[in-house]
């Protein structure tokens, strides 16, 4: 039975590990502009590896592929017509950017079909996680309730990624399929956290503590939001053929707001690194150890989000700038958890 419970914490930190390098890719693919690198789903081009020539592929390729997704996207827009979200069953049917015929590319097919078969990884190793779950059964009954909601949302996350291929990376569920990866995020880390029992060793600190992270989720979800809307304006410059140059210069006050907001984050936690400092548990807690980790990624994303501002949105700083910040919304949820407990733990 340890072996089991061993087991599963080792596959469900892999699988959160496995969820972020997924995340880094999907940045990459965005950057790359490989998300239609294969024009349809599951398969690549119908074939289970992507073709290397267009000389592979048959003559109308790309009409071929267009009409299979107008009739998925025809199906996807009679459903949420009927459960009252006409305005998006509208853009899926008549947005022009759907209609868009993808010609082929042998570079982006590869990069969108690693994307894919990491996608896939992360699948296999969620059911062994939930399978290794049932080890806990006796003892916490929510630790496999949770595993088997992690794969339940994985299924569907995978359905949704199919919707981006066939609205032609519509904005809307770009941002839909960014939010389930979080979320999944947070369902293993709360898992793994309770794998953990009470053997841990948290470290003293305030009994508002709690709440200052709580403050912190609530100003970091803002953030996401606004970066969000900051990267789809991004694509819209990309699509409008703006230059790189212009970019910046183009963008709407979401832009603007997403930078100065970013200060009050790193107000809030520098003062929750000093008031760990004060406690002399900033470097001997794991309490203060997770405060650094995320007053590290706060500055570098701070950093990063200079450097795009500044330097014309360098490539490479974009993957890296959404990676960081998806690495400290892990953070953060995981601070409120262990803040929970600690307080719990300070009224017994």
């Amino acid at each position: 039975m340890k072996l089991s419970k061993q087991a599963f914490r080792n596959i469900n930190v892999a699988t959160i590990v496995a969820v972020y390098f997924l995340i880094l890719v999907g940045g990459i693919v965005r950057v790359t502009g490989s998300g239609m690198g294969c024009p349809d789903w599951p398969k690549c081009f119908a074939g289970y590896f992507p073709p290397n020539n267009v000389s592979e592929l048959p003559d109308g390729y790309q009409e071929v592929f267009l009409q299979k997704r107008v009739m998925k996207n025809q199906r996807l827009s009679t459903v949420l017509a009927s459960v009252g979200m006409s305005q998006l069953a509208s853009r899926v049917s008549n947005d022009p950017l759907i209609h868009q015929e993808e010609s082929f590319n042998p570079t982006k097919a590869w990069i969108e079909y690693v994307n894919r078969l990491i996608g896939v990884a992360i699948g296999l190793l969620i059911v062994v996680t939930a399978l290794f779950s049932f080890s806990y059964w006796s003892e916490n009954r929510l630790i496999p309730i949770l595993a088997l909601s992690t794969l339940v949302l994985v299924i569907f996350q995978g359905w949704v990624g199919s919707l981006v291929v066939s609205t032609n990376l519509l904005p809307g569920f770009v941002s839909f399929h960014m939010a389930l990866a979080l979320l999944l995020v947070a369902l293993l880390i709360y898992t793994w956290h309770l794998s953990l029992g009470s053997s841990k060793s948290i470290g003293a600190t305030t009994r508002n503590f709690k709440w200052m992270s709580v403050i912190m989720m609530v100003l970091f979800l803002p953030q996401v939001m606004m970066g969000t809307q900051v990267r789809e304006d991004i694509d819209g410059l990309v699509s409008a053929g703006v230059l790189r140059s212009n970019w910046i210069s183009n963008l709407t006050e979401v832009f603007y707001i997403h930078r100065t907001f970013s200060l009050l984050l790193a107000a809030l936690c520098g003062w929750m690194v000093y008031l760990l400092s004060r406690l002399k548990v900033l470097m001997t807690s794991q309490l203060g150890k997770v405060m650094l980790l995320i007053s590290a990624i706060t500055i570098a994303e701070i950093a990063g989000g200079a450097g795009m501002a500044y330097f014309e949105v360098p490539a490479f700083l974009q993957p890296l700038h959404l990676l960081g910040g998806s690495i400290l919304f892990g953070a953060i949820f995981y601070l409120i958890l262990i803040s929970i407990e600690n307080e719990r733990r300070i009224s017994v």
